[in-house]
């Protein structure tokens, strides 16, 4: 049986004390020692005392009378060393350490990788051009604005594929298809035009995605224009060049914003980089702390296996201090019993002598 008591040490904390203690076997070891005492050393004394000449001899120097006491208190201390079992505590304190040991290195050589690891994104996280971020934050909210424009346009368009005779969600799902793409084309159009391998190249793709622009407007101011005169087309179809210009003025409009406050192709890389690096240093750092922990229970772990077992130990050790106190007693009790009843009023040598020890089954205890 193990209690445990705990004791508030700080408002907010507390400290845990465990005590080990087995109730039944110390009251199975008082139980025998008061039949040893009274049964057995109480009886013996008399009987020794009542011979003629009592017995032992007053000149005796050595105790071979009271063997059997000895005997018993002998075995009550085989009782207690089979009971407790402290002798296997000791292989499982070595056993623990082993393994605690083993973990804390293996935790501790992986804790080190990690903290270089750690180390050395944080350097290259600072070596970054901190700039670049600071701008792609400002674009943040010039790419709201973009957003909003490209919204807009999303309406206008769905209006005018009603007119074509598209229901009313596909609609607005191609006209959402159409500003995405535009936005992207504006956001990207840098990019796009690099492709080419010569500036001739270069050129005609630039002219093929604004013919294109103006092809999809065309047709798209087409219906708008149906759409907000009753089906009657402006004369000449002035009405769909002039929706087609200002949808590519809109167009035009957005991708210099995009080019003067937006990041270039290296910006983009640098801060591509940057964000890949940040990621991996949190997750690292992620990493860090759960070994930190980890190491921190193990060791947690292994201190207090290695005091439940110590307490053990100790408990063994203070049964074996009582099973001799208990000898020590009921051999005083013979002691004087028996010079008590003694006709010879004469107290023997060996009475006089310190009590021996008994056997000792714990002598190995480290604390």
């Amino acid at each position: 049986m193990k209690t445990n008591e705990k004791n508030n040490v700080l408002e907010n904390s507390s400290i845990t004390v465990f005590r080990y203690k087995m109730d039944d076997l110390e009251k199975k070891l008082v139980q025998e020692h008061e039949i040893i005492k009274n049964d057995i050393a109480i009886t013996l004394a008399k009987d020794l005392a009542g011979m003629k000449p009592s017995k032992p001899e007053a000149e005796c120097f050595k105790d071979v009378y009271s063997g059997v006491i000895n005997g018993a208190y002998s075995r009550m201390m085989s009782t207690v060393k089979k009971e407790i079992k402290s002798e296997i505590e000791t292989h499982h304190l070595v056993a623990d350490k082993l393994e605690a040991d083993k973990k804390l290195q293996e935790a501790e050589t992986e804790l080190e990788k990690v903290e270089t690891a750690y180390r050395l994104k944080k350097r290259e996280l600072e070596s970054c051009d901190k700039t670049i971020g600071k701008k792609a934050g400002r674009y943040k909210w010039t790419r709201l604005i973009l957003i909003f424009l490209v919204l807009v346009d999303t309406l206008i368009s769905g209006t005018a594929l009603q007119a074509m005779g598209y229901p009313l969600i596909t609609s607005y799902i191609i006209g959402l298809a159409i500003g995405i793409g535009i936005f992207y084309i504006a956001e990207n159009l840098p990019e796009i035009i690099e492709k080419g391998k010569t500036p001739l190249q270069k050129r005609l793709l630039a002219a093929a995605i604004f013919s294109v622009l103006f092809i999809v407007f065309y047709v798209l101011g087409i219906f708008r224009t149906t759409t907000f005169k009753g089906g009657d087309v402006f004369d000449g179809g002035s009405g769909p060049l002039y929706f087609a210009c200002l949808n590519l003025f809109f167009t035009a409009v957005a991708m210099i914003v995009v080019y003067f406050t937006g990041l270039s192709r290296d910006e983009k890389k640098i801060l591509d980089k940057y964000k890949t690096a940040e990621d991996e240093a949190k997750e690292l750092k992620k990493e860090l702390d759960a070994l930190k922990l980890e190491i921190t229970k193990v060791r947690k772990e292994q201190k207090d296996s290695e005091l439940a077992r110590k307490q053990i130990q100790i408990y063994a050790h203070d049964m074996q201090e009582m099973v001799q106190s208990l000898y020590e007693e009921s051999q005083k009790t013979f002691f004087s019993t028996n010079c008590i009843h003694r006709s010879d009023g004469k107290v023997p040598k060996f009475f006089e002598e310190d009590i021996p020890m008994l056997p000792s089954f714990h002598k190995n205890l480290t604390i």
